[in-house]
């Protein structure tokens, strides 16, 4: 390796170490908040040891970077925590704990081999410990939590019931909206569509889970994902849920192409939350997995706009 590549790995490492730093303490902070409103005693308990797992790291970067006292950044650590206590509110405990997990994730990754093998004996030493301990007392830890958290094992779920409702509505109005002026007959030919997919969908996950229910016990397995009912709720739900956002406009009287421009932007923001919830569950890239949801939702979209278009000046359609 030249000296300038030596030089611009140790600026990379130094850079991501100090942000490694700062996450750490961010977290205990958000740990500390978390504890505080658990009423789980175990659960509670786990926070607390977290918080100090937390704390220790940072001291062990700070030995890496050299650093005595560092000014907390009150604004990072107001709007991280606000962050993460919005999630705990709205998903729960155990997604909460994924994303903490999920973005310090990202930044271990870059410090890889090559770049510790730039680094002097005390910095690597240190670093490998702080990645042992977070590997024997940290996940663990977190992997408690987690198991207390029902919608991350039925995450695919949520995700398929919510995602095909946002899909198939969307493409439905955008259709309907393309071809028909008024906004009641476009409301109740989605809703009619919504209700009927989410029976088919809830339906289907049902005799979907029944069926591998049935294989598992069969085969003297013991690994079932869900309950066939359960199963049924977590996508039966969220595909209704996910169905009304496209359809609200319409609702409220809008129609023509700014009615399906609010529609699309409704689905597009859903669709970003659902990708980067399921991006954090699966710890995959947050960008690819968003940027390749949007682009077959959107190109779905897209073509029913044209067909209605193409239907409303074919057949003169003006109601």
């Amino acid at each position: 390796m030249s000296i300038i590549e030596h030089m611009a790995a140790n600026k990379e490492a130094i850079k991501c170490i100090k942000e490694l730093y700062k996450r750490e303490m961010l977290h205990a902070e958000v740990f500390k908040k978390l504890a505080a409103m658990e009423r789980n005693v175990e659960l509670k308990k786990i926070l607390i040891r977290l918080v100090s797992l937390e704390a220790k790291h940072k001291g062990m970067w700070g030995q890496v970077l050299e650093i005595n006292k560092v000014q907390k950044p009150k604004v990072s650590v107001v709007f991280y925590t606000g962050s993460i206590i919005l999630i705990r509110r709205i998903f729960g405990l155990a997604l909460s704990v994924k994303t903490i997990e999920y973005f310090e994730e990202q930044l271990h990754r870059k410090l890889d081999a090559t770049t510790l093998s730039n680094m002097s004996g005390k910095e690597r030493s240190i670093i490998l410990a702080i990645d042992k301990d977070e590997h024997k007392q940290e996940e663990p830890l977190e992997a408690k939590i987690i198991e207390y958290g029902t919608i991350l094992t039925n995450i695919r779920d949520v995700a398929f019931g919510m995602n095909d409702g946002l899909v198939e509505i969307l493409a439905v109005v955008a259709g309907f909206g393309a071809a028909l002026r008024t906004p009641l007959l476009i409301a109740i030919a989605g809703f009619i569509v919504a209700i009927s997919g989410t029976l088919s969908m809830a339906g289907g996950a049902y005799i979907s889970t029944e069926y591998e229910k049935s294989v598992t016990e069969a085969t003297g397995g013991s690994n079932q994902r869900t309950t066939p009912i359960r199963s049924a709720f977590f996508v039966g739900v969220p595909y209704f849920v996910g169905s009304l956002l496209p359809l609200l406009p319409f609702l409220f009287g809008m129609s023509g192409a700014g009615a399906i421009a609010i529609s699309v932007l409704f689905t597009v923001m859903a669709l970003t939350v659902i990708s980067m919830i399921i991006s954090i569950v699966s710890n995959s890239d947050m960008l690819k997995r968003t940027t390749r949801t949007l682009m077959i939702s959107l190109g779905a979209a897209a073509i029913t706009i044209i067909l209605g278009y193409y239907a409303r000046t074919a057949f003169n359609l003006s109601i």
